[in-house]
C-alpha cells in the first residue's frame, strides 16, 4: 500500500505537467540609469522610473529543454552542446510574474516572430570560471525578459545571490520601444505546488484507493 501511494503521488505531480525538479525563483531589486528610454510609455504608465523597486518570477524546470515558440505555433527546441572548454545547457523557464506586456500589441507580429520564450541557458567553463553564464529569458519578441550573471553558472545561483542583472525592452504598433535595466537580487527559491484543483482531485482517487483496499482486508 506505501509503495503504491508514492507511485500515486509521483503520478499526480507528472500529470499536472510540472516535475518534481520544478521550482520558483523570485528576484527583486532596482531599476537603474543605464539603457534607459521609455518612448512608448509604458514604464511611466506602470508607474516605474530609475529608482524603482521591480520583481520577477520564473518557473524553472531543469528536466525539460528550453524551447522558443513562434506566432504560427512552430516550437523550437533548444539543444546541449558540449566545446573544448566550455559545457552548454538549456533548460525550460517560464516568465509568470513581472514584465510591462507589450504596448498596443506589439510590433512583432509576423509569423516567424518568437511569441514565447521559454529557454534557461547554463555555459560553464572548465578553464576559466569567469566564462560561466546563467540566463533566464522569458516574454516575447514585443515584450522581452532577460535575467543574467556573467561569472557564475546556475549552481551558484542562491536566495540572496547579489546583483543579478536584468534588461526588459517592449514595443508598441509603431516600433516604438521602451527599455530598462535593473540590479537584482535572487529573494526565494520555492517548489512548485500541486494545483488545488488537482489536488482536490488526487485526494477523491486516493480516497477510493483507501476504500477499495480496507474492502479487500475485510
Amino acid at each position: 500500500m506505501k509503495k503504491s501511494l508514492g507511485l500515486f503521488f509521483l503520478g499526480l505531480i507528472t500529470i499536472s505537467g510540472y516535475s518534481t525538479a520544478a521550482s520558483v525563483y523570485t528576484f527583486t531589486g532596482e531599476i537603474i540609469a543605464n539603457n534607459f528610454s521609455d518612448n512608448t510609455g509604458a514604464i511611466s504608465d506602470s508607474g516605474l522610473a530609475i529608482g524603482s523597486t521591480i520583481s520577477y518570477s520564473f518557473l524553472v524546470d531543469t528536466t525539460r529543454q528550453g524551447i522558443r515558440t513562434t506566432n504560427n505555433g512552430t516550437i523550437t527546441t533548444y539543444d546541449d552542446s558540449t566545446t573544448a572548454n566550455h559545457t552548454i545547457d538549456y533548460f525550460y523557464v517560464d516568465l509568470i510574474s513581472g514584465g510591462l506586456g507589450e504596448v498596443d500589441g506589439g510590433y512583432y507580429n509576423g509569423p516567424g516572430y518568437v511569441d514565447e520564450y521559454n529557454r534557461g541557458l547554463d555555459i560553464t567553463s572548465s578553464t576559466n570560471p569567469s566564462d560561466d553564464w546563467v540566463s533566464f529569458l522569458g516574454g516575447s519578441a514585443n515584450n522581452l525578459v532577460q535575467i543574467y550573471s556573467g561569472g557564475m553558472s546556475f549552481v551558484d545561483w542562491i536566495i540572496g545571490t547579489s546583483p543579478i542583472s536584468a534588461l526588459e525592452s517592449t514595443y508598441d504598433s509603431t516600433g516604438a520601444s521602451s527599455v530598462f535595466s535593473s540590479l537584482l537580487t535572487l529573494e526565494s527559491v520555492a517548489p512548485v505546488p500541486i494545483p488545488p484543483a488537482l489536488l482536490l482531485f488526487g485526494s477523491g482517487l486516493l480516497g477510493l484507493l483507501g476504500f477499495s483496499y480496507r474492502k479487500r482486508i475485510d
